[in-house]
């Protein structure tokens, strides 16, 4: 499996205790490498023009990065300067950084960092469910794909902010989204009005651009909405759980799910349910019709139709993956 750079393409894994690199053999994805174990990694970004440069956002210690695809890691200096990262949204060269509190900061490693002072503002009055005395964070950051200038910035909690500019400036983008505990956002590419949020207490749907929202969850019991993303057939697959992360130590630990949508984030089917951990995150799988999906037990899974098969496990919890070489 190559790029069209001749790379290999690799399967960046980010955990609580550190970097995994998988790659693919054959139908078997084989561990080749693993970094950064002393820290916890919460979310990944690839410079789009450069898959060798992945960067790496953790947990109190701030931006890592390679431009090697992981066999050597820095720690960016200058560093972000709120070291709790949380999302990262990459552009050639550059990227934008989530933090805890909520804020945003756009620069690069060697260069430094700006803080887009309009989301420090507007994400600084939301309670975090779980633990109250927790600050809010910049969950999730994303752009339209017919429009890259429009960007979205997802705040647990305290809902969504849009960007027309390139994050120039920001506003809420919430009217009908009542549930402003935000996980991850999908604007699709085969019908460029459609927008989904998966919600702490369920999923939404906007037809215009996230002007307004409707609430769609699938079902009367898995209403915790983690992970959605869209494969190149225009299918939406969602990633739903039995009640939030403060109630995974029952038997049935996440009790989570993996749903798909063939058109309008409409008519949900289950493919496979009943999984002990949450999806932390799916991607499209590149060789393949379906995703690929990682749960917070540690799992690596190919999803394709109804067949879900587990291709790697035992790793620390996943909080996020994404293809990079």
């Amino acid at each position: 499996m190559s790029d069209t750079n001749g790379h290999t393409k690799a399967l960046h894994v980010m955990t609580h205790s550190g970097w995994y690199r998988f790659e693919k053999n054959g139908d078997a994805w084989n561990q080749v490498d693993r970094d950064l174990t002393f820290w916890s990694l919460s979310c990944i970004a690839v410079d789009p023009e450069d898959p060798l440069t992945v960067y790496a956002g953790t947990e109190h210690s701030g931006l890592f990065f390679t431009h090697d695809g992981g066999e050597t890691w820095t720690r960016s200096e200058p560093n972000v300067p709120h070291l709790d990262i949380f999302s990262l949204w990459a552009l050639p060269g550059s990227l934008f950084v989530g933090t805890r509190p909520a804020a945003l900061f756009h620069g690069a490693p060697g260069k430094g960092w700006e803080e887009l002072p309009d989301v420090r503002e507007s994400g600084s009055g939301g309670t975090f469910p779980p633990n109250p005395a927790q600050a809010p964070r910049t969950r999730y950051l994303t752009a339209d794909p017919s429009a890259p200038s429009r960007l979205y910035a997802g705040i647990e909690v305290g809902g969504l902010l849009l960007s027309d500019d390139n994050g120039g400036g920001w506003r809420g983008a919430n009217e009908g989204l009542w549930d402003r505990d935000l996980h991850q956002l999908h604007h699709s590419r085969h019908e460029p009005e459609l927008v989904v949020a998966a919600c702490g207490e369920g999923i939404f749907r906007s037809r215009d651009r996230a002007a307004h929202w409707q609430e769609i969850t699938p079902s009367d019991t898995r209403t915790y909405g983690t992970t959605v993303t869209e494969t190149d057939d225009g299918s939406l697959y969602l990633g739903v759980t039995l009640g939030r992360p403060n109630t995974w130590v029952r038997k049935e630990r996440a009790s989570s799910a993996i749903l798909r949508s063939e058109h309008e984030a409409a008519d949900w089917k289950v493919l496979a349910e009943g999984f002990l951990g949450g999806i932390m995150d799916t991607v499209p799988d590149p060789d393949g019709p379906g995703i690929i999906a990682a749960t917070s037990e540690g799992e690596i899974m190919v999803v394709e139709g109804s067949n879900c098969r587990t291709v790697a496990s035992g790793l620390p919890c996943i909080n996020e993956i994404a293809f990079g070489a």
